[in-house]
Formats: C-alpha cells, sequence, structure tokens
C-alpha cells in the first residue's frame, strides 16, 4: 500500500514513510469514504522530510501494483505542541455532494439521469451508473445533492427490487448495485479469521401496522401473526397518504428479526475489496456464520507493517433511502 500526497498545484509526494498509521473506511449509510492518517512529525529534526499538507488538498491510496484504490481530500488536521505526530482527515469527493444543498424540479427522467444533472451543476466526473429506465418527478429543494440522488434510486429500488449505492471510483461518481460485488476472499477461522460475533434482536421489530384514515379511523390492517405470537405484539399505525397504496405501505413498514454479525481478519492485498456496498462469503461454523454477507461498514487499519480490517455485515441487503418531497406528475 502507497500513500500520496498530491499538492493544490498538482505535485506528487510519497508519504507512506512518514506514516506512523492510517485507517481507510467506509459505511453504506455514511456515504463517503474516509482516510485518517498520522504523518510522524517534529520541527527539531532536520532530518526529517517536511511535507507541508493544506485543507482541500488531495490524498491517494496506491496497491502495491500502483493502481488507485481511493482518492480524497483533507478536510481536518490536527497538530499539538509537544506531540510527535500531526494527523488528517480526508473524505472522498461524496462529502462535497453530502454537504451541498441544492434546488431543482426533476421532470419525467430516470435515476441515472438524475444523477448525471446533479454533478453536471457541481461539475464532477460522471463514471457507470446503476440503469434503472424507471421515470419519475419530483421537486427537490434545499435537500442535498446526495439525497436527490438517492431518493431518485429509492423510489427506482422500488420498482426493480434491487439496491443502490454511490460510490466514488478514480474521481468519478458511480452508482453500483449494492451486494452485486463479492469479494474475492473466502473468510474461514482457518486461515484468516481472528474473531467473529453474531447478534440478533427485534428492537426494531413491527409485526402489526393499524391503518388509519384522516380522522384516524382504523380502516385496515398488515399483520405478521407468526412474529406476533412468537415476540409479543409490537404495533405501528400508517396514516393513509394521497397517490399511495395504503396496504403496500404498511406491509412495507412489517419488520423482522435482525440479524447481525462482525468479524476482524488479517488483511493483505487480496482484502482491499472488503468495503462497504460489496458482499462476502464467509464459512465459519462454530458462529453460524456461513453463506453470503452484505457488508455495511469497514475499517482497514495500517499500522507497523500489519494491515487488519473490521467488518459489519448484515444479512439483508438494504439501502441508504430518502423520501422525494413530492412525487407524482409535476
Amino acid at each position: 500500500m502507497k500513500l500520496l500526497h498530491i499538492s493544490r498545484g498538482g505535485t506528487s509526494t510519497d508519504i507512506t514513510d512518514l506514516a506512523v498509521r492510517f485507517v481507510w473506511s467506509g459505511d453504506a449509510s455514511e456515504v463517503a469514504r474516509k482516510l485518517e492518517v498520522s504523518l510522524v512529525y517534529s520541527p527539531h529534526d532536520h532530518f526529517l522530510p517536511k511535507v507541508f499538507i493544506d485543507l482541500g488538498e488531495m490524498l491517494m491510496l496506491l496497491d502495491e501494483q500502483g493502481k488507485e484504490l481511493w482518492r480524497g481530500y483533507v478536510f481536518t488536521k490536527n497538530r499539538t505542541l509537544s506531540g510527535t505526530e500531526i494527523s488528517y482527515t480526508a473524505y472522498d469527493g461524496l462529502i462535497y455532494l453530502k454537504k451541498s444543498n441544492i434546488a431543482k424540479n426533476f421532470k419525467q427522467i430516470t435515476a441515472e439521469a438524475i444523477a448525471k444533472l446533479v454533478c453536471a451543476e457541481f461539475q464532477y466526473p460522471v463514471g457507470k451508473l446503476a440503469a434503472t429506465n424507471v421515470k419519475q418527478s419530483f421537486v427537490h429543494v434545499g435537500k442535498t445533492a446526495y439525497e436527490a440522488i438517492m431518493a431518485a434510486y429509492t423510489a427506482a429500488s422500488r420498482r426493480t427490487g434491487k439496491t443502490y449505492m454511490p460510490r466514488m471510483r478514480e474521481g468519478k461518481l458511480e452508482v453500483i448495485e449494492k451486494g452485486a460485488t463479492v469479494a474475492k476472499r473466502i473468510l474461514t477461522s482457518a486461515t484468516d479469521l481472528v474473531e467473529a460475533n453474531f447478534d440478533e434482536t427485534i428492537d426494531n421489530m413491527v409485526n402489526k401496522v393499524v391503518i388509519v384514515g384522516d380522522k384516524g379511523e382504523p380502516v385496515g390492517k398488515a399483520e405478521h401473526q407468526g412474529w406476533r405470537a412468537k415476540y409479543g405484539l409490537l404495533q405501528q399505525v400508517y396514516s393513509i397518504e394521497k397517490n399511495k397504496d395504503a396496504k403496500q405501505a404498511a406491509d412495507a413498514m412489517l419488520h423482522g428479526v435482525d440479524p447481525t454479525a462482525s468479524v476482524q481478519l488479517i488483511g493483505g492485498p487480496d482484502a482491499y475489496d472488503l468495503i462497504a456496498g460489496n458482499a462476502v462469503r464467509i464459512e465459519e461454523e462454530v458462529t453460524g456464520l456461513t453463506g453470503l454477507f452484505y457488508i455495511d461498514n469497514d475499517t482497514h487499519t495500517f499500522e507497523n507493517g500489519q494491515h487488519t480490517v473490521s467488518l459489519n455485515l448484515n444479512y439483508r441487503n438494504t439501502m441508504d433511502e430518502f423520501e422525494a418531497q413530492e412525487t407524482g406528475a409535476i
């Protein structure tokens, strides 16, 4: 793994040897992948290379073959008077779409076309966008550029049955089908798993939904009788909305047991694709973690010549959903 600093003027400097540690991480719900770097620093050591990294400048990760894995922009830096390290936090380009609001009126266009329009406003290059072919219209005012893209893909997901996630690759925005890419490495306790944990919870369970009219009168329900009999009544109320199928909306509110898992493992060059949005196969019989799992978030830590990976996994392939402000023809 190689760490580069790209100055605002375009000068590239290899700072790998100055790095005490760096942590590369991502979360399907936090959008932008993050890099936290600590560099050795001493104003009094004249033999130590001096590298000035300004806010907004680029950091880049390359693999052992020199292929770009990630690029991002420095948003924070920290240095203390007595400390021997200087720390930086950088995010990939999605951070700008997450932090910038827009005002748009989208009329009868697809989610992929909406993503292109949003990126054009920010002069962002676009890579491969998952095709939905689902046309839609909505107004998006005072909310983020990221939410506009995900509101469009959320609506499309309900038609296609697929889940979607934005991702930056070599400076271009892509929207992938979440979970479609399976990591190359199969994780087993006999080879690389250091630890594995399995959890189940009914904290978010909803096994009955009462549908009510505009005066609060019950007009229908959605129910999972098996869950209710086994775990007790956990009920929500759904108020009928204009232009929405009430039964379908109530059915969508039903929610069962949430099984989750986490693993820690030894990294390596074949572990760079163990990132949020991808899937991974695990064969571990003690905890029951055997099968295909979806990576919700990942943390890759590089320190003292070692690469370790922590993953939080999901049995379900979920996406970061947003509702459009206004749907239907405009």
